[in-house]
């Protein structure tokens, strides 16, 4: 490890430091639903430009890229924070709490962004000695995962295309339900988030005066047995259906039409058909005994957050020279049934999602993500920076050092 610049990287954080509280704070009074991230994202392509980056805006909405290019020849990675807030009203009495009715950054998305300006401006301070170039993406729209996708439309990989990705998601609640306290990063071996689908299945009855609730509340008792499927290649238990749900039903006893929204998670994405055709051969069964017509519609389908064991093993080992046992790794624990669409870059790109520990249980800071109650430890936020600082550092120097990258 260069220790020299790690040593300047450090520094820089420290200088930074109270900058990047107010940079998170100042996201956090003004928070934006997703999809109208209009001011944050100003914010972030001003800063960006303040720091000589190339920056380039609107991309998939309100998405900002910059672009940082280190003073040796180097492969090209990518930075990914998320920029949006919750439609949740903040319960919090802090100075810094939200001044915009009925919307809060209850996600901690205003941590990630803070984050991600600070590693900007902290790695374009060792720029000369950087080896490649950091792509940092700025995404709209992750609540309700659909950011990642249209900034992907919009080309948000090419020019330079990284040829890996990095995240992370802070929390106070760690994959394997224990608090998660500041000055931790936790790195989970596997699925990291479950995959989701969403589904409408619209049922036509052709008997005359059918009795739609009787039939609903059958074949709901019929589509619920999937929760009990275990995929038969599955090693471990993280592979069942641990979640399949019912979010709207309606029906009419006239027309004898029932509208049913469901979702299922799960944990590996090739398992995601095995899980279609089991619910289509549930179905399938229900129509021979019904004698009705039933349509299913796929409205959407996130894949899981999946991190690369052998990537994870890399990390892992570097995390450890940088602050040694405050790195864990979570290798069995079932990981939190939340979903991000970080995954949609995985899928284009290699790259690891971490979860950076955001909890102070002396100081009672130890809310869920998505609860009117939910803050932070304010000190997580120079140690991401600093860490992942860093981390980008040794990444980009181990995947520059063989010579073989694109252009």
């Amino acid at each position: 490890m260069n220790k020299n610049i790690h040593m300047a990287i450090a520094e820089k954080v420290e200088e930074i430091k109270d900058d990047v509280i107010n940079t998170r704070r100042h996201l956090h009074m003004y928070p934006e639903l997703p999809g109208e991230e209009k001011e944050t994202s100003r914010l972030v392509a001003e800063r960006l430009e303040a720091l000589g980056l190339d920056v380039r805006t609107n991309i998939g909405g309100y998405g900002v890229v910059g672009i940082l290019k280190g003073g040796k020849l180097g492969a090209t990675i990518a930075w990914r924070a998320d920029m949006d807030a919750c439609a949740i009203q903040e319960e919090n009495d802090k100075p810094y709490k939200s001044r915009i009715k009925g919307v809060m950054h209850a996600c901690g998305h205003d941590a990630h962004t803070a984050i991600a300006l600070g590693m900007a401006e902290t790695l374009s301070s060792v720029k000369d000695d950087l080896c490649g170039t950091v792509k940092f993406i700025f995404q709209p729209f992750e609540e309700g995962t659909e950011g990642a996708m249209r900034m992907i439309k919009d080309g948000v990989l090419e020019n330079p295309r990284p040829i890996a990705i990095y995240g992370l998601h802070q929390g106070s609640l760690g994959a394997d339900q224990s608090y998660m306290e500041s000055g931790a990063v936790n790195i989970h071996y596997g699925t990291a988030l479950f995959g989701l689908d969403r589904l409408d299945i619209n049922i036509k009855a052709v008997k005359p005066k059918f009795n739609s609730w009787a039939e609903q509340e059958r074949f709901i008792y019929k589509i619920s047995r999937i929760n009990n499927y275990n995929i038969k290649q599955a090693e471990r238990d993280i592979h069942k259906i641990i979640d399949f749900k019912i979010l709207k039903k309606e029906g009419n006893d006239e027309t004898g039409e029932i509208r049913i929204q469901a979702q299922f998670r799960y944990a590996m994405q090739e398992y995601r058909d095995e899980i279609r055709n089991e619910l289509a051969g549930i179905i399938d069964e229900y129509i021979k005994q019904s004698k009705s017509d039933v349509t299913v519609n796929y409205v959407k389908s996130i894949p899981p957050v999946y991190n690369d064991e052998t990537e994870c093993k890399e990390a892992e080992l570097i995390l450890r020279e940088l602050i040694g046992d405050n790195v864990i790794p979570i290798l069995e624990e079932v990981p939190p049934h939340g979903i991000d669409d970080f995954a949609c870059f995985q899928n284009e790109l290699s790259g690891l999602f971490f979860f950076l520990g955001s909890a102070n249980l002396e100081k009672g800071i130890k809310a869920w993500n998505h609860t009117p109650g939910f803050d932070i430890e304010e000190d997580c936020l120079a140690f991401g920076v600093k860490t992942m600082a860093s981390f980008l550092v040794e990444v980009l120097y181990s995947k520059s050092s063989t010579g073989k990258w694109p252009n």
